[in-house]
Parts: structure tokens; C-alpha cells; sequence
């Protein structure tokens, strides 16, 4: 089988002729002669997603431009401004990112760009315009992505309002000011409705995926407020893209075990990464039982450990992922963060254990792995 025909074979609930293996490999690790032989067993065995363009989504849907200014530098870290222009006025963030000596960049914010409710007025002052598909973009993207599977980014507008946002303050409006959370819901969700159909009839599909739902479930959001506010927007999306055939995938960290039956029924296809406990609360036989049979499950490979274990637990990771969830299809092993390559090192030490890590993650899938 090809890369593509495994993982959708797989997405179809039947039985490709091994476990879709995903794991992608950066640019800086393709350089890294530490791996090498991990390159080489990415190259030949990872079944892998590939985003690629299909609209411009802006600022919370406001066409937008970043400028950025440093305002401080410590030589251990900066502090860096973040300004959003858009049609509604600047909005201004701050991060602080720390340098490592591995060079991987991460960062802290101080400030986020939306911290009170004019703020949200703000967004909603000027109706969104729609745009052209980024249809140019997307077939560049397709001619580059090879044989994985393409998946297209779209806004989900709560998630971005909460990763946007001073996130308590955004929380506390579900309670403070509902008119103002639906309102911003119904004029952004029609928008990216919108944005759907259009992709859809200039070619471009037929796969999206968002990275949102991990802020909508606990601790941040418990099922009274995700019924009221994610659940009726989000089944309106998915019924949109179904229309034409196409599916969504959601990608979504933490302990999402009591709403994977609600994301089934609201219309995702596919969630992942499933974390395990200690991390989250991923019991993926039981998660396979219960939706197994309408999404596919991606992951539960608790790669944020490999820099505390031997290859041999990694294996023993695998076997197990495999033995839980493989049968019938439905599954693909994925990383649940951190381990591809030198994954988010920060010394040379835990670099090289992520990378024998990341090999035996590979070496395992290919000895349990097969139908």
C-alpha cells in the first residue's frame, strides 16, 4: 500500500496491511547527523497528514499583518511585541522567549491580544468579508505533500478567541457575557461556513483539521458550557464540509476522555493525540470501544517521556497502543508530543535520547504493527 491508501484505509474502518506509523521530521533534524538513520526510517515508513493551504484566515477572520519589536534583550531571553494590524484597529501582544542552547525557540506569553469585552466589540464593529480560496496555494501545497494525506487548516473561532486572549478573562465571559460570546459565535461561525463552501467548490479539500478543542474541555470547560457554546457552532461546520463528502480531523491535547462520544456526535472524524495518563486521561481501549467505529483515533505514543526512558519502554508503549486500538482499523500510531527528532530538547544529552526514542518508536510499529 501507498502512505495514503494506509492511513485511509485506516480512516475508513477497514484493515491496511500494517498500522499507519505517523511521524514527521523537521528541516533541522534533517540536517542533525545524529539523524540520520532516523530520517531514513521516516522516509520509508511514515504514513503522515501534510497541511496545506486553502484560505487566509487573518485575525479571528479580519484580514491582518504582524509587525514585531523587541523591547528588551537580556542575552537569556527577549521580549518581543507582537502588534496585529487589521480593518478594526492594532492589537498588541507580548511574548518572552528564552534562549536555549539547543536553539529551539519557545516562548511565554505576557500579554495576549484580546483582554476585555470592547476588545471582542472591536472584532464584531466591521462585518468579515469573505476572501478568495487560496486555491494557487493549495495545489502548490498538494504537488509538494508527496503521498501523505492532506489536511487544510480552518478557523475555529472559539479556540482562536481563547488562544488570542487573556484566557481567564475569556472563560469568565461565558458567564459575564453570554449575548457577546453567541454573537461573536454566530457572525464568526457563518463566516468560516462560508469559507467552506468556497473551498470546496474551487477544488480544495477534501480533509480540515483545527487546533481548538483542547482548550474547550477541562479544566478550562466542563459539558454545560461546551453544549452551549462549542457543541451547536461546531456541528454546523461539520455538517458543512460532510455536505461535500469531505472530513475533519481535530487535534486536541489533554484529558479528553469523557467528550470523545460528543465530539462523534457533534461530526469529527478523527481526533488526536490521545495522551495517556499521568498526562491526560487516554485509556485508548476503552476510547476505541466507545468511537472506534465513527473516528479515527490517532496516537497515544507519550513521546513528552522519551526524554526519561530507554527504547525498550518505548516498544512496550507501541505493543500496547497496537493491542488497544489496531483491530478493525480506525487507528494510527502517533507521537502525543515532543519526540519526533531531537523533539524539544533543551540539552544535546536529551536530544540524543529523543532520537533513540523516535527509532524505536519505528522499529516497534514495524514488529507488532502488521494485519
Amino acid at each position: 500500500m501507498t502512505h495514503r491508501e494506509r492511513i485511509e484505509t485506516a480512516w475508513d474502518h477497514r484493515e491496511p496491511d500494517r498500522v499507519s506509523i505517523e511521524f514527521s521530521i523537521s528541516a533541522r533534524d534533517r540536517e542533525d547527523p545524529r539523524c540520520e538513520r532516523l530520517v531514513r526510517l521516516a522516509d520509508e515508513y511514515a504514513d503522515n497528514f501534510a497541511g496545506v493551504a486553502g484560505y487566509d484566515w487573518g485575525f479571528l477572520g479580519h484580514p491582518a499583518r504582524r509587525t514585531e519589536r523587541v523591547l528588551e534583550d537580556t542575552g537569556e531571553y527577549e521580549r518581543i511585541e507582537w502588534t496585529m494590524h487589521t480593518p478594526v484597529g492594532e492589537f498588541v501582544g507580548i511574548i518572552r522567549r528564552p534562549r536555549f542552547e539547543t536553539g529551539i525557540e519557545d516562548y511565554h506569553w505576557e500579554k495576549r491580544y484580546i483582554e476585555v469585552p470592547a476588545d471582542l466589540e472591536r472584532i464584531l464593529s466591521v462585518p468579515l468579508e469573505p476572501r478568495a480560496p487560496l486555491k494557487d496555494a493549495f495545489e502548490r501545497g498538494m504537488a509538494a505533500i508527496g503521498d501523505s494525506v492532506p489536511v487544510t487548516g480552518l478557523l475555529h473561532p472559539l479556540g482562536a478567541l481563547v488562544r488570542s486572549s487573556q484566557m481567564e478573562n475569556t472563560y469568565a465571559w461565558f458567564h459575564s457575557e453570554p449575548d457577546l460570546m453567541h454573537r461573536y459565535l454566530r457572525v464568526t461561525n457563518d463566516y468560516v461556513i462560508g469559507a467552506v463552501h468556497a473551498m470546496f467548490e474551487e477544488g480544495i479539500g477534501p480533509n480540515f483539521i483545527s487546533y481548538a478543542h483542547e482548550m474547550l474541555i477541562p479544566p478550562w470547560m466542563g459539558h454545560t458550557l461546551f453544549d452551549e457554546f462549542v457543541f451547536p457552532y461546531d456541528s454546523e461546520v461539520y455538517a458543512a464540509i460532510h455536505s461535500h463528502g469531505g472530513r475533519f480531523r481535530a487535534h486536541c491535547h489533554g484529558s479528553c476522555m469523557g467528550f470523545l462520544e460528543r465530539f462523534a456526535e457533534m461530526g469529527i472524524d478523527s481526533v488526536e493525540p490521545l495522551e495517556p495518563p499521568p498526562y491526560a486521561d487516554c485509556d485508548l481501549a476503552e476510547a476505541k470501544r466507545l468511537v472506534g467505529d465513527r473516528m479515527l483515533l490517532s496516537g497515544n505514543v507519550a513521546s513528552q517521556a522519551f526524554v526519561f526512558m530507554e527504547p525498550e519502554e518505548v516498544e512496550a508503549l507501541v505493543r500496547e497502543a497496537i493491542e488497544a486500538a489496531a483491530a478493525g482499523g480506525g487507528y494510527t500510531l502517533r507521537l502525543t508530543g515532543g519526540g519526533g527528532g531531537r523533539g524539544s530538547e533543551r540539552t544535546s544529552e536529551q536530544g540524543d535520547r529523543n532520537i533513540r526514542c523516535a527509532e524505536a518508536y519505528f522499529e516497534a510499529a514495524l514488529k507488532y504493527g502488521w494485519y
